[in-house]
């Protein structure tokens, strides 16, 4: 069966398009997170990615580690990122992401953490 993308949401920001940035970091989950999802153990370490939404084209460290502290995550470190280019989520390597790229553009922010990490 044929590879059939998920479709992709655009969203108009108030200076324009709005863009996608994805955040690596390390961080412990150490707090009740502002979100309601499947968060890990208090004090557990692991990798994450951070979709988020904003305006400008420039990456936002500081914003990017508050919205991580959102969703409950301290001793936030290895912080690096880029805005994500949506041609990529049609192939197959990165299809799986489509669904965060999405949420981020609808709520503002999603968060992936890898459990074993």
């Amino acid at each position: 069966m044929p590879y059939v993308p998920a479709p992709v949401i655009e969203k108009l920001g108030a200076t324009g398009m709005s863009k996608v940035f994805i955040y690596g970091f390390t961080g412990t989950f150490t707090e009740k997170p502002e979100y309601d999802y499947a968060h890990p153990d208090v004090g557990a370490t692991h990798k994450c990615m951070l979709f988020l939404r904003q305006e400008s084209a420039t990456t936002e460290f500081l914003n990017a580690e508050n919205e991580a502290k959102k969703f409950g995550f301290s001793s936030i470190t290895n912080l690096a990122g880029n805005q994500l280019q949506i041609d990529v989520l049609n192939t197959e390597a990165y299809k799986g992401f489509t669904g965060y790229y999405n949420e981020a553009l609808k709520e503002g922010s999603s968060l992936v953490y890898y459990p074993r990490t």
